[in-house]
Formats: C-alpha cells, sequence, structure tokens
C-alpha cells in the first residue's frame, strides 16, 4: 500500500530525530504469503466516498438492504399503513452515515426513504451519489442551488412522499429497534392524532430522563453500560402508553399522518424557510384543524445533536423565528400554550422509572427485567479453546457473564477435551461452560434453549445439524473475524469457512464492529447485526502504574505462529526504538514463549524484558504500566487488545485496517499506520519519546474512551438483538404468561 507516513506523525509533534530506515525488513515466509493472500483478497487502497484514505473504506457504518424492508414504491396490496422516511442533509457526513445505516438496519417493517440532499458539501454529496448507486430503492433528491433551509428541503422531501404516515426524520439522529412499530402503532390508536413523536434524549419536552440540566434543555449523555437500543428497551418496559397530548411535537423525529398534509398543505417556509419554529407553526396548523398531538411514550430515538443545518448564527435565526411564530400566531396564546406544556405532568413517571432504572447498571438490569419478559435460553457453542485462552473465547466469556447478570439463563457449550483449558483460564468455568463430546450430547445440551449461537465457522456445521434435529430455536453466528482471509487459499478450511455465512438457512449473524457487519455482508449477500463490543472493566482499568516521566515505555504483542500478526515487522520496531533511543525508551514483548521470540532476534533487551505468555490480569498490569501499546497486525476485525490498553490508560498503534475504526480517533488517542509499511509505527513511536506532554494527553484520551465500553453494555446489546429477531420469528415471549 502506498505510504501513509504523513498522515500518521503526530500532528503537534515537531523536530523528530531523523529514523532509522526499516525499508529493509525481513518478512518471514509465512508472513510474506499472507500478505500475498490478504491483499489478493482485500483492497488495502479502497477509499469510502467522503472520507480520508486513512480511514479503512468498509470500516465505517455502511447502509444497504440486505433486509429488505427498503421499498422503491409502496405495495398497493399492503394492508398495514405505508410509511415514507424522509431525511433532510446538508454536511455533517458522520452523522449522516450514522443515520441512514440505522434506517435501514434497524426498521422492521416496509417503508419508502426520501433523501433531501440541501446545498452539502463535495464529501457529503459524493457519500449520497454513491449510496444511491447500490441502494437504488432510495430518492435522492438534490437541492445544490440556493435558496437552501431546512425547510424547504423538507417541503421537498414531503411532496415526494407518498405514504400513510410521514416521517421528517433528522440527519443526527439514530433510530432503534421497532421505532417504526411503535410509531404507527400509536397513530393508529386514534384517529383524532394527526401529528406524533417518539422520546429522546435531547428533544425538548419529549427528553428523558432528564428534562433540564444547569438551566437548558438536558442532553441526557448516555450511561457508559447503555446505548439507544438499550434505552429504547426500557420505555418499552416502564411505559404505559398513555400517549400523552400535547400543544408542540419536537421536529427531531416529526411524523405526520397523510390525512394532516390533505387538510393544511405543507410547511410554511414563506416565514420559516431556514427552519426554527417550522414545526411549532405546523403544530398549532394542526391542531387548528382539529388534529392532536401525540407523544409516542414507548418509542424513543437518539438525538445526536449535530452541526447540520446552520449552526452559524444559529441563536440569531431562531430568536427572530420565534417573534414571527408569536406574531403569525398570537403572542398571548402561544405563551398559554407553551405555559401549559411547562406545567405539563404527564411523562413525568416515566422520567422517574427511567432516571431511576439508569442510575446503575444494576437498576437497568432490574427494570429490565429479563426473567419476566423473554426469558430466553442462550447457548453459545464453542468448538475448542486455546491455552490460556484467547480474544474470541474471552469475549463470549465476559459476555455470557453479563448476560447472566442480566438475569438470562446464558451458557457457553464447549467440547470436553477442551474443558481443563477453561478451567485452567477461567476461575467460575465450571458454572459457565457445559461439555459436550459428540453432536448427540450437543443436542442434549441444547435441548431447551431458545437461541443457539456458533462462534467459529467450525461450529457453524455443528448449528446447522442441530436444525435439523428441531427448528424451534433461533440459530446464530457470533462473527468475530472474517476467517477466510487467514484460512489459506484453496484449503478445506477456507471452503468450510466460505460457506458457514450461508450454511444455516434464516440465521441471524451478528458482529461487533462495522468492519466485520460490511465484509460479510458484502460478500455473502446476508444482514449482519451490529452489536457492542466489550472489553472487562473489572481487569483492565486504570492503575496507578505508570509515572509521568522517565522512558517511554511501549508494549509490543507478538505472536510467532499467527503470520497476519506480523511478529517479525513488530520485533523489527522494537529493536530499532531500542537501538536508536537506548534508555529513552523500554520496550516489552509479551504473547508468545522464549523460545519462539528467540527465533526472530538476538537482541538482547527485547529478550531481557520479554514477558511471555500472559493470563488476562498479567496482561492488564503490563498494559497499565505502559505509555503505548503497539500492534502490527495486518489488520484487526476489532483490535481487543487496543482497546483493553486505552481502558488501562495507555494510548495505542494499530492497524489503520479493520475495525479499531469504532474506537480510535487518530491523533487523538491513538494512531492508526500502515502495518505493511513497518517505518510508519517507528516514525509515530519516536516522535513520541521527548514529548511527555502529548504522551499524557493522548493517554487521557485514551482513557475517556475505553470508559464507554462494558460487559453489560456489549450484553445487552446482543440480547435486544437476540430478543428482536426472536419475536420477529416466533413471536414475543413472556414468562409471566407462559
Amino acid at each position: 500500500a502506498p505510504p501513509l507516513a504523513a498522515a500518521a506523525t503526530p500532528a503537534a509533534v515537531v523536530a523528530q530525530p531523523a529514523p532509522t530506515p526499516l525499508s529493509h525488513v525481513g518478512f518471514m515466509d509465512t508472513e510474506l504469503q499472507a500478505h500475498e493472500y490478504f491483499r489478493a483478497e482485500y483492497d488495502v487502497d479502497a477509499r469510502a466516498p467522503g472520507a480520508d484514505r486513512l480511514v479503512d473504506a468498509i470500516a465505517l457504518p455502511r447502509a444497504n438492504n440486505v433486509r429488505g424492508f427498503l421499498r422503491a414504491a409502496h405495495d398497493p396490496a399492503q394492508t398495514e399503513p405505508t410509511v415514507d422516511v424522509v431525511v433532510c442533509v446538508h454536511d455533517a457526513l458522520d452523522d449522516v452515515r450514522v443515520c441512514l445505516w440505522s434506517v435501514l438496519h434497524k426498521t422492521d417493517r416496509p417503508f419508502r426513504l426520501v433523501v433531501v440532499n440541501d446545498g452539502s458539501d463535495d464529501a457529503t454529496t459524493e457519500y449520497l451519489e454513491e449510496l444511491v448507486s447500490t441502494e437504488p430503492a432510495i430518492n435522492l433528491i438534490h437541492r445544490a442551488d440556493p435558496p437552501h433551509g431546512y425547510t424547504i428541503a423538507a417541503n421537498l422531501g414531503l411532496r415526494a412522499a407518498t405514504g400513510d404516515y410521514l416521517v421528517l426524520l433528522n440527519s443526527d439522529t439514530i433510530v432503534t429497534y421497532g421505532w417504526l412499530d411503535r410509531i404507527v402503532e400509536c397513530g393508529e390508536s386514534d384517529p383524532a392524532i394527526g401529528i406524533l413523536g417518539p422520546l429522546s434524549n435531547a428533544a425538548s419536552h419529549q427528553s428523558v430522563p432528564e428534562l433540564r440540566s444547569a438551566g437548558a434543555w438536558s442532553t441526557n449523555p448516555l450511561p457508559p453500560f447503555a446505548t439507544p437500543d438499550a434505552i429504547a428497551k426500557l420505555l418499552e418496559r416502564v411505559s404505559t402508553q398513555d400517549r400523552p397530548r400535547i400543544p408542540f411535537i419536537n421536529g427531531f423525529c416529526y411524523v405526520i399522518r397523510r390525512a394532516v398534509i390533505d387538510a393544511i398543505g405543507y410547511l410554511d417556509e414563506e416565514h420559516f424557510a431556514s427552519g426554527y419554529c417550522e414545526e411549532n407553526d405546523f403544530s398549532v396548523r394542526a391542531a387548528e384543524a382539529g388534529f392532536e398531538l401525540a407523544v409516542v411514550d414507548d418509542g424513543y430515538v437518539f438525538h445526536a445533536k449535530s452541526k447540520s443545518f446552520g449552526v452559524e448564527g444559529r441563536k440569531v435565526i431562531s430568536k427572530r423565528n420565534y417573534e414571527i411564530f408569536l406574531d403569525k400566531h398570537g403572542r398571548e396564546r402561544i405563551q398559554a400554550a407553551v405555559k401549559g406544556l411547562e406545567s405539563n405532568t404527564a411523562l413525568a413517571p416515566l422520567r422517574a422509572k427511567a432516571s431511576d432504572a439508569l442510575s446503575s447498571s444494576q437498576s437497568l438490569a432490574a427494570a429490565l427485567d429479563t426473567t419476566r419478559h423473554e426469558a430466553l435460553e442462550i447457548v453459545f457453542v464453542l468448538p475448542g479453546i486455546g491455552a490460556g485462552g484467547s480474544g474470541g473465547s474471552h469475549s463470549i466469556y465476559q459476555e455470557v457473564h453479563g448476560m447472566r447478570a442480566l438475569g438470562l439463563d446464558a451458557r457457553i457449550a464447549l467440547t470436553a477435551k477442551s474443558f481443563d483449558r477453561a478451567r485452567a483460564a477461567y476461575d467460575d468455568a465450571d458454572e459457565i461452560f457445559v461439555p459436550y463430546g459428540n453432536a448427540a450430547e450437543l443436542a442434549e445440551v441444547t435441548a431447551t434453549a431458545d437461541v443457539i449461537s456458533a462462534t467459529h465457522f467450525k461450529s457453524a456445521v455443528m448449528i446447522a445439524e442441530l436444525k435439523t434435529r428441531r427448528d424451534d430455536f433461533l440459530p446464530a453466528y457470533y462473527v468475530q473475524d472474517y476467517e477466510p482471509f487467514f484460512t489459506g487459499r484453496d484449503t478445506a478450511d477456507v471452503v468450510e469457512a466460505t460457506a458457514s455465512y450461508t450454511l444455516i438457512p434464516d440465521c441471524l449473524l451478528f458482529a461487533k464492529t462495522h468492519w466485520l457487519c460490511n465484509i460479510v455482508s458484502a460478500r455473502h449477500g446476508v444482514h449482519v447485526a451490529k452489536v457492542e463490543p466489550s472489553i472487562d472493566e473489572s481487569i483492565y482499568r486504570l492503575r496507578d502504574l505508570r509515572p509521568d516521566s522517565g522512558p517511554l515505555r511501549i508494549a509490543g504483542m507478538v505472536r510467532p505462529r499467527t503470520p497476519r500478526r506480523q511478529p517479525s515487522a513488530t520485533v523489527a520496531v522494537m529493536e530499532e526504538m531500542s537501538r536508536e533511543f537506548g534508555e529513552a525508551v523500554r520496550v516489552t514483548p509479551f504473547g508468545c514463549s522464549t523460545a519462539d521470540l528467540e527465533r526472530l532476534t538476538d537482541h538482547e533487551p527485547l529478550l531481557r524484558r520479554h514477558r511471555g505468555l500472559l493470563s488476562r490480569a498479567e496482561v492488564a498490569e503490563l498494559l497499565g504500566s505502559s505509555d503505548v501499546f503497539l500492534d502490527m497486525s495486518m489488520y484487526q476485525a476489532f483490535g481487543r487488545t487496543a482497546l483493553e490498553a486505552m481502558a488501562c490508560g495507555a494510548t495505542a498503534v494499530v492497524p489503520r485496517l479493520g475495525g479499531v475504526w469504532e474506537f480510535l480517533e487518530h491523533g487523538e488517542n491513538g494512531f492508526a499506520i500502515d502495518a505493511f509499511e513497518p517505518q510508519q509505527a517507528y516514525d509515530v513511536l519516536a516522535g513520541l519519546v521527548d514529548y511527555r506532554g502529548r504522551v499524557i494527553q493522548l493517554q487521557a484520551r485514551a482513557r475517556q474512551t475505553g470508559a464507554k465500553y462494558s460487559v453489560l453494555r456489549a450484553a445487552l446489546s446482543e440480547y435486544l438483538v437476540f430478543a428482536r429477531e426472536h419475536a420477529l420469528r416466533f413471536g414475543a415471549r413472556s414468562a409471566a404468561s407462559s
């Protein structure tokens, strides 16, 4: 791949020492073979529309219609109400990507999508055009020439919409599972309802759990153990579905019944072309025509509050438009309506329940009460386990722990021959793992399971065999890496791995990075649900082990038996750092035996500081005493150890290819490098040696990033996907009614 040294070097670092060239690095034959195979399979130079080349093209949220709910036109034979979602876009590309991805991946009913591009920059326009070229069912409307403004764009979208319900959805929102179902159910509950909108974190009077904070509207940042889908599920649990009526509905997700458009026309772009108060004006006009405005109090859409549609002069424009709004409808009348809204306590009980539930992870688990709702029994099938465990087995182990904390009956079925290794790696293995010896025994230990999940292509075959015995469970596949990238060309394993993604009919595939979701979806034409990654915060946490002065402490993971981890390149970078900077750096390799390391290097400082094969607790201790973690893998499907390092307070130097973009902000909390060019890793590390203040700044941001990830958050995200998919296939479950 072309060098990325300019992009990978810390912007704040100046006067770097002259690097020792690493162009002479001699990759092992097995690494060169892995390079050749990977490059033949993967376009390492691809650039995502509207994104810098540094960012891996396929690692970003990618909207696609693999689920099949997006329609180019409504089916005339459809008996349920039809829905058009209208998204108006003006720049803010990162938010737009996530919004459109969430709409296509989390909507479980047929809908049309109208996107209005209102004078966006070249990057956003390029992205939208690329999206429509792959998903032509999206109706993309370009408004390149002025006048611009949200209301003008929204009316263009509304005029192109044909549904019974028209959803004006801000481009900085993230929808949640079941969002559109709950909106339509609310609308259909009473024909008098003409305007409606869900709850959110930041939607003025529709905000939960807090209405205001420090005298301003609250934005209700999510706690680290919850996701938007978790909040949506919580509200579904605690809501009494009163659907309170209020005089104004917030515009972030503004739903209009077709009958309202027929009665009063469109938004007033003559007075409110720029936006601000256009939805309040429309709400008043709808009420005057006899329609009611309702809050969907069991629905939730997250609102990121982005920079879209003219932050410049926002206060001036909003103040001006509010005065126009008052003059148009009568100051006393509107102020009386606002006063009534301020005193409306209809949502107060719901806010109190939500606030209590979100006070701690334990409170949220209790409020969700999974022992009474769904009550799914979940089994992950693990075909084996390495000595000391692995990143994949650690993920499954800790997320099963999280599910059990939620009250779920979750276990791991493990081959009997690997059970001693599980006991050696995990203190409570006998509680979490259940052994099986053959297919018949696996069928026996999973006989009552509602969800049975493969964890590797070898266990996908096992799930397929179980499916021939019974079909009353949800088959799932936890995709933790894309095995065809490293199983080797023309081998039985690569054939089996490639076939595994479509082996089981009606299987729920899920993965923890957009990179993995996109890889599998693009190559195999299947939907892959996105779940949250986890790190065990009880082990990987900040410790008082790292001094603020002294040598730059670098921990490097060396895996000689795994060519895609590029062990020779990793050792070469560490050797050069040690030779060039001497006592100014302290480089510590780990992750292999001393004998394996000796086959790669005879450099005495590396051999002397080598830590060998470590337990999870020992890895956490090493990371907690290091300034930088180095990962020279060709790619990382997730980058678990890097995120664990960040949670321990170390910054990370990681491969730019793969899923690290879930948590990495290049130059802010770590660095992405072209791992095929070892010189880049050296340049980054060398640039940090004499800049302790820069290192401390990076570490602080890394800690903030690591704190966002928790076991319960990941377990919740998986449980919500399981519950949703199980309900879609078999209907809702409740232990209280069964």
